[in-house]
């Protein structure tokens, strides 16, 4: 058998049409956010606030919430686009999201921002103009590499994790050790100001990921934005911060000085109506069509139907559920799926991935947490007649091994969901 690497052929594209990332702020892009967004009709008032947000001149800092899965990112960088190409005041951003990761300190933060909007300025000068300005040159230096031993380039030299892309300088290397978070302040504000010398009314930075931070906790989160506080209220830069639903109330809120430098209101996404997944997912089929080639829909409406009833509309998972039924068909299987044997792939699947954590009475347990979906350890712990330090115990090792996350906590009560991936173990296809 011939070898490609293109599993979609078969049903007649070029690519995935159900790929779960965030769409691309590239117009090369194969699903680009020019071309394959869908406007969220049933949330256009949120649409509306981060809009007006934006139009307020010289900066400002808002959180964009929701569950997992329900699109956040993209949103954020469909508005980021339209803010860079047709807006009169343009705002320019990096070439990314900035993931925020676990034990970030106001230094990763600054490093980080700095990064960014250099890699973006390098794409937008070229090497050599870039090369020539003595700000980027130094921000290269502290960013770029360093010297792990010694001074000079002959030791051991490390990329600090921004994504890669920022090439080699010609500026002596520097040790980020010997910069003062000062320092890293100062450059933040030039590399704005030379932004705006450049036409721009300021900078969008796309900070992802909020709930990597926080862990440990929300006083882990508490605590960073108590540290970047200053570095919020730089003029001319627009901070969205993207986490999961509540993050603002539990996090922003208890913090009066954090507060009053916040956009009032969050905004919240719901999950698409399941009109504008279908919509989603149509438009990805005509955009990934092989040219003048009839094409198949991997699987029928009722499997996206049935998987956004089970996913409560969180598009990234139906999407992955189609993913991994596509990934575990012959090669020579091309024709649309129906659902009852979708589901019973998708249960096949789950089962066999549950197997490998989970075995005898832990695993039948599971199965029941799964069918419950949301559960405490009480209500889990009455299903199937075991004690409640039983279940601790179960919990304990499916909290470790992600199988199940900690959701809210309603007075005593600690609710546990089931890990998305095993959540077609819920209910039966209808």
């Amino acid at each position: 058998m011939e070898l490609t690497q293109n599993l979609w052929e078969r049903y007649g594209f070029t690519d995935n049409p159900y790929d779960t990332k965030p769409l691309s702020l590239s117009k090369a892009a194969a699903l680009s956010v020019q071309a394959a967004y869908i406007p969220r009709g049933r949330t256009s008032s949120t649409a509306d606030l981060l809009t007006n947000f934006l139009r307020n001149p010289g900066g400002g800092r808002i959180v964009v919430e929701g569950e997992s899965g329900v699109g956040k990112t993209t949103f954020v960088n469909y508005h980021r686009q339209r803010w860079e190409m047709a807006a009169k005041q343009k705002l320019i951003s990096p070439p990314g999201e900035i993931s925020v990761r676990e034990g970030w300190s106001e230094r990763d933060f600054l490093l980080n921002l700095l990064a960014s909007l250099s890699a973006r300025l390098r794409l937008d000068l070229g090497e050599k103009a870039f090369a020539k300005d003595k700000l980027l040159s130094e921000i290269t230096a502290i960013v770029g590499v360093r010297a792990e031993e010694g001074g000079g380039l002959s030791g051991n030299l490390t990329l600090f994790g921004f994504g890669g892309g920022l090439g080699h300088t010609r500026s002596k290397a520097v040790k980020v050790g010997e910069v003062t978070n000062e320092h890293l302040r100062d450059c933040l504000r030039r590399i704005v100001a030379l932004v705006k010398s450049r036409g721009f009314a300021g900078v969008i930075f796309h900070l992802d990921n909020l709930e990597l931070l926080g862990r440990k906790g929300v006083t882990t989160l508490q605590t960073f934005f108590e540290s970047v506080r200053d570095v919020l209220q730089e003029p001319g830069a627009y901070f969205i911060f993207v986490g999961n639903a509540g993050i603002f109330q539990q996090v922003i809120v208890p913090l009066p000085r954090v507060r009053s430098i916040f956009f009032d209101t969050p905004v919240y996404l719901s999950p698409l109506s399941l009109a504008e997944v279908r919509a989603v997912i149509e438009k990805r089929y005509e955009l990934l069509a092989v040219p003048k080639k009839e094409w198949i829909r991997p699987v029928t409406e009722k499997v996206v139907e049935n998987l956004y009833d089970i996913f409560s509309g969180r598009i990234r998972y139906v999407m992955n559920a189609i993913t991994s039924l596509v990934s575990h068909l012959p090669d020579s299987y091309a024709q649309s799926l129906e659902l009852q044997q979708a589901m019973e792939m998708l249960r096949a699947i789950a089962l066999s991935e549950a197997a490998r954590f989970v075995q005898g009475a832990e695993r039948e347990v599971f199965l029941q947490a799964a069918a419950m979906g949301r559960f405490t350890n009480s209500s889990l712990g009455g299903r199937v007649k075991k004690s409640k330090q039983q279940i601790q115990k179960y919990l304990k090792g499916w909290l470790k091994l992600n199988l199940v996350s900690q959701a809210e906590r309603a007075g005593r009560n600690q609710f546990y969901e089931i890990e998305p991936h095993f959540a077609v173990l819920k209910k039966p296809a209808t």
